[in-house]
Formats: structure tokens, C-alpha cells, sequence
């Protein structure tokens, strides 16, 4: 027969790390917010021409769609938080940081492989040839969609 402390559920709630998915949904929910307003302050356009603010808008709908699946599923999770990859969070920001720096006067193909190849620092299951075989390739997808396909006005290396 169980104990009557056995049956009790622990609140997932009870301290402040409980609602980091709320707080999370709630953030991005505010987020969406400001894109879909700056996308409708820069115009939508028609159907068949869409203006510069559809896309800022349509993504902020669908960040707001999402974030609102964020703050359901949280209050229908179990409530276990996992702890923050604080490294990979790192990384990322890093390499947002190396893109802006590195595209204008390197090229993007050499901007994309150095963003590639910092994101991937962190992930210990994929060895340095990998990771460099991995930036190769989406650098050379980035200047054949960016540049070739869509026609960018990106130059590839510097010189070009």
C-alpha cells in the first residue's frame, strides 16, 4: 500500500523555474507582436505583390501561432525544466556576431563557413573535418541560392 507521500505530485510550479516556458511563450509572443507591426508599417502589398513588410508579418503570425503552442504545452507538460545550454546559447549569438561582421568585407561564402564553423563548436559529436565539410557545403548552398538563384546582389569573396 503507497504512502500518502508517495501519491503527492510535486508542484512543477511551486518555484520561479516552473514557468520558464510561459515566460519563454510569453517573450516570443511579445516578439511577434513587434514583427507583425513593423511588417504592417512597412506595407503588405497584394496577393500577387507582396510588399517589404510581408514577410516580417507572416513571421511574426507564425511566431505568434507558435508561442501560444509554447504556453499550452508547458501547462500540459510535466513541468521538468531542462537546464539551458548556456554554451550553445553562446555559440549561436557568436556566430549571429561573425555574420555581420565577416559578410561585407570577406564575401558571404567565406562569412557563411566561419558562421557555420563557430555555431558548430560546441557539438562534440561531429570532428572538425565534419564541421568544416558542413560549412563548405552550406556556404556553397548559400551562394548558389542567395547569389545564383535569387540573383542577391551579394558578392561571393571579396573581389567578386
Amino acid at each position: 500500500m503507497p504512502s500518502d507521500t508517495e501519491d503527492r505530485q510535486p508542484d512543477p510550479h511551486a518555484n520561479g523555474l516552473g514557468w520558464g516556458g510561459e515566460i519563454g511563450g510569453v517573450l516570443l509572443f511579445l516578439l511577434s507582436i513587434i514583427f507583425m507591426v513593423g511588417g504592417w508599417q512597412l506595407g503588405l502589398g497584394q496577393p500577387t505583390r507582396l510588399g517589404t513588410g510581408a514577410f516580417p508579418f507572416v513571421t511574426g503570425a507564425v511566431l505568434a501561432a507558435l508561442s501560444v503552442f509554447i504556453c499550452v504545452a508547458e501547462r500540459k507538460g510535466d513541468g521538468l525544466a531542462e537546464v539551458p545550454d548556456w554554451v550553445g546559447l553562446a555559440a549561436i549569438a557568436a556566430s549571429l556576431a561573425v555574420f555581420a561582421i565577416s559578410v561585407e568585407p570577406l564575401g558571404l561564402v567565406p562569412g557563411v563557413f566561419a558562421t557555420v564553423m563557430v555555431a558548430s563548436l560546441p557539438d562534440r559529436s561531429l570532428s572538425f573535418p565534419g564541421k568544416a565539410l558542413l560549412g563548405v557545403v552550406v556556404a556553397l548552398g548559400c551562394w548558389g541560392v542567395f547569389i545564383e538563384l535569387l540573383n542577391l546582389p551579394f558578392k561571393p569573396f571579396v573581389g567578386m
